[in-house]
């Protein structure tokens, strides 16, 4: 197999699990268990995309869907995207809050 199909297989694999997991949720409640096995599983969703995105495998643009990471960078936003904006504090009146 070539690395395609091992990341393809490994994503089903993890997909199966994740159908698994949440049979036993079901049947079990949602217990400390099942929650770390539920963390278990995003983890490895996440481990194989990450894989497949070092791989060039798949779209790099895209915006992720559930157990992917979304990459967000670390510069500041712009600050006219909180031009006429309102927080738990009131209207935003930018970096001069007093």
């Amino acid at each position: 197999m070539g690395v395609r199909e091992d990341l393809t297989a490994a994503a089903g694999h993890v997909a199966g699990l994740r159908k698994a997991v949440t049979a036993l949720s079901q049947d079990l409640g949602n217990t400390i268990d099942v929650q770390r096995l539920r963390d278990d599983v995003v983890r490895l969703a996440d481990d194989v995309d990450l894989l497949a995105r070092a791989a060039n495998i798949g779209s790099q643009d895209r915006a992720g869907g559930p157990g992917e990471i979304v990459f967000i960078p670390d510069e500041d936003y712009d600050p006219s995207m909180w031009a006429d904006a309102d927080d738990e504090l009131g209207p935003h009146l930018g970096s001069s809050r007093g």
